[in-house]
């Protein structure tokens, strides 16, 4: 049985990214395939999430039998292992990482190593069959884990997560406050360099989600917030927009700071309210979150591995 071997340059960077690949590989080795992640050079491993993933440090070359997963932006990586004649595949959370600096910028020849590929979600698989040549697009669905992810009792609380929207958290932070004119004392949480077990305390507790996302594949901080009971409000960063409803969050047009802060007071007072539309709202965001599920992650790997990759587990 070949090794399912995650390659990772940058594993301690506190993205979703790779926590998901972490979390593939923990599945795979508890179904009883032979999986991995594989650490470049002397990158430190992640200690922001807890995990079960085996690891190993890259020494030399693979195994000659090893299937490689790459990242979608790793276009170094890529180019550089060309040469190798493992069979690879390209994991692509990020259809715009992987245009910008990923295996859309590797040169065609290049390219031609790099025709099957793993998606976060069908939106994002629709794009590589548009933009890329394939020869097999799976996808494996991302997920709000629901074994980490619950809601608590809720707190006149604004959580935001800013890393990729520093400027316009600054800016819709000023419009809410003169736009507000409510009487309760609402707290902003700022969610920065946290754990994955703080950062679902956090949103556990918060009563509103202020969405900053940004050009994003499907947004694992969306359906996040959405699980733990959070009104949304802001932007989807596009990729969400396959799940995104006016059922299921306050949403506005990408960049436009002020609709987002008129938004923001909209889920305010509807949380101040806390009558119907707050809970009707609420529900349908649990119901699209529960459809992003670590369980049904699982189940589409295993699929993806046994039926399109024809890898077998041990005893399988």
């Amino acid at each position: 049985m070949p090794r399912i071997v995650y390659l990772l340059p940058a594993p301690a960077s506190a993205t979703g990214g790779n926590k998901v690949s972490f979390r593939h590989v923990e599945a795979l080795t508890r179904l009883g395939y032979d999986a991995v992640v594989r650490v470049l050079g002397d990158a430190p491993a992640p200690t922001w999430f807890d995990h079960a993933a085996p690891m190993e440090r890259a020494t030399g070359r693979p195994g000659p039998d090893d299937i490689l997963v790459f990242p979608e932006d790793a276009g170094e990586l890529m180019a550089a292992s060309v040469v190798l004649p493992n069979r690879k595949v390209v994991f692509c959370q990020n259809p715009y990482a992987a245009a910008a600096q990923g295996v859309a910028r590797l040169s065609p020849e290049a390219r031609a190593h790099y025709r099957s590929f793993m998606a976060c979600s069908p939106g994002v698989a629709l794009w590589l069959s548009r933009y890329l040549d394939h020869d097999l697009i799976g996808t494996v669905p991302a997920f709000a884990d629901e074994r980490v992810f619950v809601p608590t009792a809720k707190q006149p609380v604004i959580a935001a997560i800013p890393r990729k929207r520093p400027v316009e958290l600054h800016a819709i932070q000023h419009m809410f406050g003169r736009l507000y004119t409510g009487g309760t004392d609402w707290r902003w949480d700022v969610i920065e360099a946290r754990s994955e077990a703080q950062t679902a305390a956090a949103l556990g507790r918060a009563s509103v989600f202020l969405s900053l996302a940004r050009l994003e594949g499907m947004s694992m901080t969306i359906l996040e917030a959405m699980a733990c009971d959070c009104l949304v409000a802001g932007f989807t960063g596009l990729g969400p927009r396959e799940y995104t409803t006016s059922m299921n969050g306050l949403w506005v047009e990408e960049d436009d700071c002020e609709a987002a802060a008129m938004a923001l007071v909209r889920a305010v007072a509807l949380a101040e309210q806390a009558g119907a539309a707050a809970h009707l709202i609420r529900h349908a965001a649990r119901t699209t979150a529960a459809h992003w599920s670590h369980a049904q992650c699982v189940e589409a790997l295993e699929l993806f591995w046994r039926e399109a990759m024809g890898v077998t587990a041990n005893g399988a």
